[in-house]
């Protein structure tokens, strides 16, 4: 009887370490993919969470001036993963303004329109 091999649970510290190997050019995708025996769409978005949570914790906080230096070269992988997370935010945000305006649209003609008599 074939039995059926058990799901490994990767703990962050381990995610992590895969993703710096990729990010910091020591191993391609598909060599961390081997070696850990994962999909390549399991990295991808391990990959994906870690760079949301370094966006999020590089973002500037309250009361706190923002400085703008500029930062050490980043690998070419690393570099496209935070370009493309940087336009899906700015995207959301945009689509977020645009709901924002069509919602105040929505209620100044729902205020404008004169409510039927009955007759």
């Amino acid at each position: 009887m074939l039995t059926r091999a058990t799901k490994r649970k990767f703990n962050a510290l381990e995610e992590c370490r895969a993703v710096l190997l990729v990010w910091s050019g020591r191993q391609s995708a598909s060599d961390v993919c081997r070696m850990l025996k994962v999909s390549a769409g399991l990295l991808t978005m391990w990959q994906e969470k870690a760079m949301e949570g370094l966006l999020a914790a590089l973002e500037p906080r309250e009361g706190r001036a923002a400085k703008a230096e500029q930062g050490p070269v980043l690998a070419l992988p690393l570099k496209r993963l935070m370009e493309k997370k940087m336009a899906d935010r700015e995207g959301l945000e945009r689509l977020n303004g645009r709901l924002a305006r069509l919602n105040k649209k929505t209620a100044a003609v729902t205020l404008a329109t004169p409510a039927p008599t009955g007759g």
